[in-house]
């Protein structure tokens, strides 16, 4: 008797840097596509459909208020998850999380996980400070004086949070920040100084292969 292949789904959760659209210029070189790549040719007898539920700018409550619709509706067998960047946007401060609020969020995110799907949490690239516009921008001036001045800074507790919470839940989970910060500028954009360049792309998806890759 025939069978078919073995479907493995994989649902991408988060905001820009896991949406992987900013940064190269062919679609291929986006890091979920090389990740996918990798994938199937370690497991050539095994599909890998990744559903792409990662929304660019969000914050983590814009992120979780799609959890019905772009997670549990697909029922992934793993979730790669990251818990946003954009949780202090001094440019619309309705998006800005209160104090404990992440914390909430994430545990809303593990309980309502289904118990077949894996977690695989990331945690957020460094930030360039010289090439973002933030470490400019007047908007930003109050919230980055405490940090003096570096926008990079001011996402270390939220890195810290994420780590801790991974850590917490027994979760597997890639550390982008440790793997690039010692020489962020060759993985991070010029234009922008957050998001990954092509090295970025490339380097996120090999390690996310080697460590899904030995969850399998």
């Amino acid at each position: 008797m025939a069978w078919g292949m073995k479907n493995i789904i994989i649902c991408l959760f988060g905001s820009s840097i896991m949406e992987g659209r900013i940064g190269v210029q062919d679609p291929n070189d986006r890091w979920y596509n090389v990740f996918q790549r990798l994938l199937s040719r370690a497991h050539p007898d095994t599909c890998f459909p990744i559903i792409n539920s990662a929304v660019g700018g969000e914050s983590t409550r814009e992120i979780m208020h799609r959890f019905d619709r772009d997670i549990l509706s697909y029922g992934p067998d793993f979730c790669l998850f990251m818990v946003g960047g954009n949780n202090h946007d001094c440019l619309n401060p309705q998006r800005i999380l209160a104090e404990g609020e992440i914390q909430r969020l994430l545990e809303n995110f593990v309980s309502r996980l289904p118990a077949k799907t894996k977690p695989v949490g990331v945690v957020l690239n460094p930030v360039v400070d010289e090439w973002h516009f933030a470490t400019r921008h007047p908007a930003y001036k109050d919230y980055l004086e405490s940090f003096h001045g570096s926008l990079d800074a001011s996402l270390n507790p939220e890195r810290a949070v994420a780590r801790a919470f991974y850590r917490q839940h027994g979760w597997p989970h890639l550390d982008l920040y440790a793997l690039m910060s010692d020489d962020s500028k060759k993985y991070v954009l010029s234009e922008d100084g957050i998001h990954m360049n092509l090295a970025g792309h490339a380097l996120f998806a090999q390690e996310m292969f080697h460590l899904v890759d030995g969850l399998l």
